[in-house]
C-alpha cells in the first residue's frame, strides 16, 4: 500500500492513509491549466497577431458538424445548399406552404435591422452575389443560421459565428479568466444578456451562446475525469494492495506445488490403468 500511496504523491496528488486519493481535484486541475490565451507566450498581453493572411478557415469552419450541403457545379464560388438526411435537396416550400408564399416564411425574418445577419448568396451561373432576404437563428450548442434566397427554391445554411474585427495593431488577446462574466452561471447573467442583445448582433450573441454551451460541457467533462481519476486511483491502490497478500501468502508456490501433486497423480493413476490392461 506504500507503493500506491508513493506512486499517487509522485503525481502531486494529495495522497491519504491506504493510498486513496482526495475526494475532489477539480478545482486544482483548473489552476494547473493555461491562462487560455490563444497567442503565443511572446506575444505582448495586450494585443495578438492579426491580419488578413490568417487563416480564417482555422477559426471559422465552413462546414457545420451536424448540416450537409452540396452545389449544383463544380465552380466553388457557388453558395452551397442545405440537403436533407437522406441527401436530397431541402426546398423553401416546406417552410412556406403555398397559399403563404406571398408572406414572410414562418420561423424567419426579413434579413435586416436587429435581424439582419451576413449570409451572401451566389446562385449558380451567376457572377454577383447577393444577401438572403430571409434568416433564422438557431441557437444550438453549434449555432447556425438558416437562409433563404428571392430568386432560389433551395434552403441555405452554415454555421453562424461572429464576424471579425480588424486592427492594425494586432487583435487583443483574453486569459480565459477575463470571459468568465460570459459563463451561464456568472452573477448577473440576465444584465450580461440585455448588454448583449443591446448590440444588436445575432451573430455576436450567436458566438457567446457557443461559448457559454463549450464552457459548460468542459467544465462537465473536467469533474467527470476527476472523479474517474480518483476512483482509478482508488482500485489501483486496491489491486497493490491484493497483490502484497498474494506475495505474503506465498500463492504461486503453493499453486505450484498443487499443480506438480495433480501431475504426480495423474500419471499415477495413467499406469494403473496401463498396468490393469496388461493383466
Amino acid at each position: 500500500m506504500g507503493g500506491a500511496a508513493a506512486a499517487i504523491a509522485e503525481e502531486d496528488q494529495p495522497a491519504v492513509e491506504g493510498g486513496a486519493v482526495c475526494t475532489s481535484r477539480a478545482e486544482e486541475k483548473r489552476r494547473e491549466g493555461s491562462l487560455g490565451s490563444t497567442a503565443p507566450p511572446s506575444t505582448p498581453a495586450t494585443r495578438g497577431p492579426w491580419s488578413r493572411n490568417t487563416s480564417i478557415r482555422d477559426w471559422y469552419p465552413d462546414e457545420h458538424p451536424f448540416i450537409k450541403n452540396s452545389r449544383e457545379s463544380d465552380d466553388l464560388g457557388e453558395t452551397p445548399y442545405a440537403l436533407t438526411t437522406s441527401g436530397y435537396p431541402l426546398y423553401k416550400k416546406l417552410y412556406m406552404p403555398t397559399a403563404l408564399q406571398k408572406q414572410d416564411p414562418i420561423g424567419f425574418y426579413p434579413n435586416k435591422g436587429k435581424h439582419y445577419i451576413d449570409y451572401p448568396i451566389r446562385l449558380p451561373n451567376e457572377s454577383t452575389t447577393q444577401q438572403a432576404h430571409y434568416t433564422q437563428a438557431i441557437m444550438a450548442p453549434n449555432p447556425l443560421v438558416i437562409a433563404l434566397h428571392g430568386d432560389s427554391d433551395k434552403v441555405f445554411s452554415k454555421p453562424l459565428y461572429t464576424s471579425p474585427v480588424y486592427f492594425f495593431d494586432g487583435k487583443p488577446t483574453y486569459a480565459t479568466g477575463e470571459l468568465d462574466y460570459l459563463k451561464a452561471d456568472a452573477q448577473g447573467w440576465e444584465f450580461m444578456d440585455r448588454l448583449i442583445d443591446r448590440e444588436g448582433d445575432l451573430s455576436l450573441k450567436a458566438e457567446v451562446h457557443r461559448f457559454r454551451m463549450v464552457t459548460s460541457e468542459l467544465e462537465r467533462m473536467e469533474t467527470v475525469l476527476v472523479e474517474n481519476e480518483e476512483a482509478w486511483g482508488q482500485l489501483a491502490a486496491a489491486k497493490l494492495g491484493a497483490i502484497r497478500r498474494l506475495e505474503m501468502a506465498d500463492v504461486n508456490k503453493r499453486i505450484n506445488a498443487n499443480n506438480q501433486g495433480f501431475v504426480d497423480d495423474a500419471l499415477c493413476v495413467n499406469e494403473e490403468i496401463l498396468h490393469g490392461r496388461k493383466g
